[in-house]
């Protein structure tokens, strides 16, 4: 048994030592910076099939480079590799097509690939038709991992493309549409047309993009202040008759939500080049650099594309984990062109974003790593955009500095412009400029799950009010919301709305009103993404004692005042589980009764007794 343990022992080192040098390999062979894609494709809209030419220029980095590895869709057949004009040996398996060089390239060097391949591409490119017009589309949507699809790239968030240029050629009577300008459109003998697009900003591997339909061109122009020429905007629409008419409003409005953002976010990022739309089949739209794919043009489906490119083109996320840096910011845009556009829709738009946030007591904004190749939940609409735009909207009302608010976007542009970011960098600007800590906002909002849950009631004496205040969040994982909460008094002939910052649980505020309150409002203008139990009025003749306190295992409670009726007692720990509940048909005053909770854990808990409409709360320590 001894000799036997040793060989597996030796065998299984062997093989980890094997594991680590072929990861190790990997990770040299993807040790070089993409700075140029050339792309030149054919494909026409009757089928998925592309023949295609990528040229990628790449510098090797830190080590010498003896691999260099793309990925490429398996079912791509590759005809030939070129390495700087010299056919090279290559392996096409599992989705990764790795170049074997000649010699090794120095650290620095520059290695110009060619690929030759064809066939019918994957998820990332389709072809379908637009049942509403009859119209068939070849188009590409590879966000996030899908580039691969119908050309070799390298699928690196942090790898941005210095330029790239796409060629398409197609029949005469279909155009192809990319990102960029279009340089040369020329005719063919043979029937066919070739697009020559060329764009020189820096680009994410995802956001590069084709379609081919039968399009007609229709372009407008936006005059942002401060710029001496206009930012051109192109857009392709079926050539079908109606198309055109149904659209053209929707297109129209592009220009004021872009003079819009070029206020409140600063210069459009690409405006030598375009900004541009084109139908395709699919609902929604997706924010190709230059060139977004549009299913409609609804106004906030164009507002919230356009955001795109500043917060997801100009600026990417570092990671699928920060996809905030990309959706929670243009879904934020679409609410800001609202606002300030069409503001009588403002409020209703903010609402469905905030309900469809509350949708899930338990997400996060930020995606876990057990979840980041998860396709659904990086692109959850609940969380990515929805509570992603709710914490950004909390953030502005935490400010309460509008001016501040968007210069602080503009910073975060300006320090990470045609790069990636995190969450956190953005933090790191928003502390800069506002002078402020946002570490305790970020762990509940963005590292943290779910929302507040509130809860108040109050008893007045003359003049005086005390407010009482309990919170809990809808998920174990952040038990409280540090954050400022706005409560609005009402009485006979008026109101007034108080601004308290909570740190605690439970809390008790006194204000001076000039008239009997006759309801408390909890957040009234739904500043802050939340739930309410209610607010009720305490009964002042009334006094509830519960003790001893701190407690073991058990303890007792009496009433002073009345008699009470239909009384149900809750206890639930600090972060908002309940972990006892009973029900009392009725209690006489002074008259005390025990209640057992058993072996509990020490620490903070809260005792909440409802009786009729009326709730008390009571802080609860147990040994």
């Amino acid at each position: 048994m001894t000799g036997f343990s040793s060989i597996c022992h030796r065998v299984f080192m062997l093989a980890a030592l094997f594991l680590l040098g072929t990861v190790a390999g990997i990770l040299r062979a993807q040790e070089y910076d993409v700075k140029y894609y050339g792309l030149d494709v054919e494909v026409d809209n009757t089928s998925d099939y592309i023949l295609g030419e990528a040229t990628i220029l790449a510098e090797v980095l830190d080590e010498p480079m003896d691999v260099l590895t793309l990925d490429l869709y398996d079912g791509l057949e590759v005809e030939e590799v070129e390495v700087n004009g010299t056919g090279a040996g290559f392996s096409h398996e599992g989705e990764k097509l790795q170049v074997t060089l000649a010699e090794s390239a120095a650290a620095g060097s520059l290695l110009t690939v060619k690929v030759r391949y064809s066939g019918n591409t994957g998820s990332g490119m389709a072809r379908e038709i637009d049942q509403n017009w009859n119209v068939a589309v070849t188009y590409s949507s590879t966000e996030p991992f899908y580039a691969k699809d119908w050309f070799p790239c390298k699928q690196d968030l942090e790898d941005k493309a210095d330029s790239v240029h796409v060629n398409i050629t197609t029949p005469f009577h279909l155009k192809g549409v990319s990102q960029g300008l279009l340089t040369a459109t020329t005719y063919f003998p043979s029937g066919k047309v070739r697009y020559e697009w060329k764009s020189r900003y820096p680009i994410a591997y995802y956001l590069i993009s084709i379609a081919v339909a039968d399009y007609v061109e229709y372009n407008v122009e936006a005059h942002p202040g401060g710029l001496s020429s206009p930012i051109f905007i192109q857009n392709f629409v079926y050539d079908r008759p109606g198309c055109l008419e149904t659209y053209r409003e929707g297109i129209n409005v592009t220009v004021p939500i872009m003079e819009l953002y070029c206020e409140r976010f600063g210069p459009y990022p690409f405006r030598d080049e375009k900004y541009g739309h084109y139908l395709w089949p699919r609902g929604g739209g997706m924010e190709h650099q230059t060139m977004t794919g549009m299913g409609n043009f609804e106004f906030y489906l164009v507002a919230h594309e356009l955001g795109h490119s500043w917060f997801g083109n100009y600026v990417t996320c570092e990671t699928w984990q920060d996809i905030w840096i990309n959706e929670g910011f243009a879904t934020f845009a679409g609410y800001m062109a609202t606002e300030a556009l069409g503001p009588e829709y403002a409020p209703g738009e903010r609402d469905y974003r905030f309900n469809s946030a509350l949708e899930e007591p338990d997400g996060s904004i930020f995606i876990p790593v057990a979840q980041v190749q998860n396709v659904s939940r990086i692109f959850s609409s609940s969380l990515s955009y929805n509570k992603g735009m709710a914490m950004i909207y909390m953030m502005r009302y935490e400010l309460q500095d509008d001016e501040l608010f968007y210069r602080i976007f503009r910073e975060f542009l300006a320090r990470h412009a045609n790069g990636t970011a995190t969450g956190l960098d953005f933090k790191a600007v928003l502390e800069d400029l506002s002078g402020k800590d946002f570490t305790d906002f970020f762990d509940q909002w963005y590292f943290g799950a779910g929302y507040p849950i509130y809860g108040a009631s109050w008893e007045q004496d003359g003049s005086q009010v005390t407010l009482h205040v309990t919170q809990h969040g809808s998920s174990v994982q952040t038990p409280l919301f540090r954050m400022s909460m706005e409560y609005r008094l009402s009485w006979a002939g008026g109101d007034t709305t108080v601004r308290v910052f909570h740190d605690e649980a439970e809390e008790s505020y006194v204000f001076e009103v000039p008239g009997e309150v006759t309801g408390i409002e909890i957040d009234p203008e739904n500043h802050v993404l939340n739930r309410v139990e209610g607010a009720v009025q305490k009964k002042t003749a009334l006094h509830l004692e519960v003790y001893p306190n701190p407690v073991n295992d058990h303890f007792s409670f009496h009433v002073d005042g009345e008699q009470l009726t239909d009384i149900r007692m809750e206890l639930y720990t600090f972060s908002g589980q309940l972990v006892h509940s009973s029900f009392h048909e009725g209690v006489m005053p002074g008259q005390t009764h025990d209640i057992r909770t058993g072996n509990l854990e020490a620490g903070i808990y809260f005792l909440r007794i409802t009786y009729g409409s009326q709730t008390e709360t009571k802080k609860i320590i147990v040994k």
